[in-house]
């Protein structure tokens, strides 16, 4: 028992050795350390560029990736939700105890649900009602709310965007309705971000850029900027078939026969893509 006592006690002095030094370490140091981030938001942006040397090989160029799943949402959505906040801040439109509002059932609302917890705002989504189990998981732990609807063409009251719309609307000043797909805080921020970052690791030696597109805010922002600093850089879009936004660059439309209304699947082929470039 004396044994027991003593190293209880050992170890409780141990523990207030630890804590003093600690504090005492704190007191030397008063300054910030730039190295440790106060919050997930510091995480957003600056991700590397990793070369593939298979593709390089094969391509007979240097191919580079741009590894946005490093933001810490796992996507660029990470930016965009910052800009969107962010703007909203600066404009008077989102205030303390607000909501952000938007309708997604993927990484913009991951990303949504990372910034408002990060800046104590609400943030409601919704989505339709065949969200992965998994994406659900994820934004509620992050703190969203999360109303599901099911799945409605665009022009009925009950499409998802439109829920959100009245959602946002509902709840009245100091609330948003993101509005991604509309939002031009989705280019700005990989205009000013994410193109510069690129521009900045390549050294300007950049010439030509790559991916797929959802909203388009990346493509457009991206090369907005990286055309405007060097004008022979190509873009190339690569969309999978039924593309809106080939058919956007191709035909000067943008709707694909894919998405007709009663048609349109989740999933609508396999490896192929549709390219197109500017």
């Amino acid at each position: 028992q004396m044994l027991s006592d003593f190293g209880a006690a050992t170890a409780t002095a141990g523990l207030a050795c630890v804590a003093l030094l600690l504090l005492r370490s704190q007191r030397r140091r008063p300054r910030r350390d730039d190295s440790v981030a106060s919050n997930a938001l510091d995480l957003i942006g600056n991700t590397p560029l990793l070369e593939l040397p298979s593709l390089s090989a094969a391509t007979g160029c240097r191919v580079l990736a741009k590894a946005e799943f490093l933001n810490p949402g796992g996507s660029a959505k990470d930016r965009v939700a910052a800009a969107i906040v962010a703007e909203a801040e600066a404009a008077g439109a989102l205030r303390e105890g607000g909501t952000v509002v938007e309708a997604t059932a993927g990484s913009t609302g991951i990303s949504l649900a990372l910034v408002c917890a990060a800046k104590g705002y609400r943030c409601h989504l919704v989505a339709a009602d065949d969200v992965s189990p998994q994406k659900r998981e994820l934004i509620t732990a992050l703190g969203a709310t999360l109303e599901l609807v099911r799945p409605a063409a665009i022009a009925d009251a009950a499409h998802p965007v439109n829920v959100a719309r009245a959602r946002a609307a509902a709840l009245g000043d100091g609330s948003i309705f993101a509005d991604q797909f509309e939002n031009l805080a989705n280019t700005r921020a990989h205009e000013a971000g994410t193109a510069a970052e690129i521009w900045a690791q390549t050294r300007g030696t950049v010439d030509a850029f790559v991916m797929g597109a959802g909203t388009g805010g990346t493509l457009a922002g991206v090369s907005r900027t990286l055309k405007r600093r060097k004008p022979s850089v190509r873009v190339f879009l690569a969309d999978p078939p039924g593309s809106a936004l080939f058919h956007r660059v191709e035909h000067g439309v943008l709707y694909a026969p894919q998405q007709q209304e009663r048609t349109a699947r989740r999933n609508r082929c396999g490896r192929t893509a549709s390219w197109s470039r500017g």
